[in-house]
């Protein structure tokens, strides 16, 4: 009897390690990311006027940025910054999720729209002599794996997020955007599909978005 008893102990022993380590699978990523990046700088933008700042491979970049209008605007945000010569296209972060906190790159945001049926992953890119560097994929949405960038890595830390999306009537039209104030820092390793390499390093963002003079919120 007490064999048995021993014998059981043993199994319930060996299933609840299987259990826990099935359960441990789940939760972790497909496709770990560098853990953090340094974002141990000061946050030194401030003032009604969005824009950014940051260094790829030393050189101070800075320019307007903004925050766009997606399909996921339920789930995340995408921050885009212009560059030299107001580039529109010099960078991006996309599918950053909502509210304060630090993000990696390739964090998975579960189902999105546009995604065909497929999960949503924050991703970025950034350019430097017009090319473009990406953290995490090269495919937009991230789920493509064909498209992974082995070695890339961004940390996003949202410190300050105030606001929502606002649906308003303007001058005989109704829009939908977001309206209010995002403050961030980014850092990371960006790569091309070849395996050419930047180090994006002090970056920051500040974006302040108001209602148009005259606007009236739909509730």
């Amino acid at each position: 009897m007490k064999n048995l008893l021993f014998k059981g102990m043993i199994l319930a022993l060996f299933a609840g390690l299987f259990v826990s380590c099935t359960d441990s699978e789940d939760v972790d990523p497909d496709d770990p990311q560098q853990a953090s990046n340094d974002l141990n700088f000061p946050f030194t933008l401030s003032g009604d006027e969005s824009r950014y700042v940051m260094e790829i491979d030393g050189v101070e970049v800075s320019n307007y940025a903004e925050i766009l209008n997606t399909l996921n605007v339920d789930k995340s945000i995408s921050v885009n910054l212009w560059g030299p010569s107001n580039d529109f296209n010099f960078g991006s972060f996309y599918w950053i999720p909502l509210g304060t906190g630090t993000y990696e790159a390739g964090h998975d945001l579960g189902p999105g729209n546009g995604t065909n049926g497929n999960n949503l992953f924050m991703t970025a890119f950034v350019k430097k002599d017009n090319v473009k560097h990406f953290a995490y994929s090269a495919h937009e949405y991230g789920f493509l794996e064909s498209e992974r960038i082995p070695g890339s890595s961004c940390t996003v830390k949202i410190i300050t997020f105030e606001g929502k999306q606002t649906r308003y009537n303007f001058m005989n039209g109704t829009f939908t955007q977001f309206i209010g104030t995002v403050e961030g820092q980014f850092a990371g390793t960006f790569k091309t599909k070849e395996g050419r390499e930047i180090k994006v390093t002090k970056g920051q963002f500040r974006i302040v978005q108001k209602l148009p003079p005259g606007a009236v919120p739909v509730d």
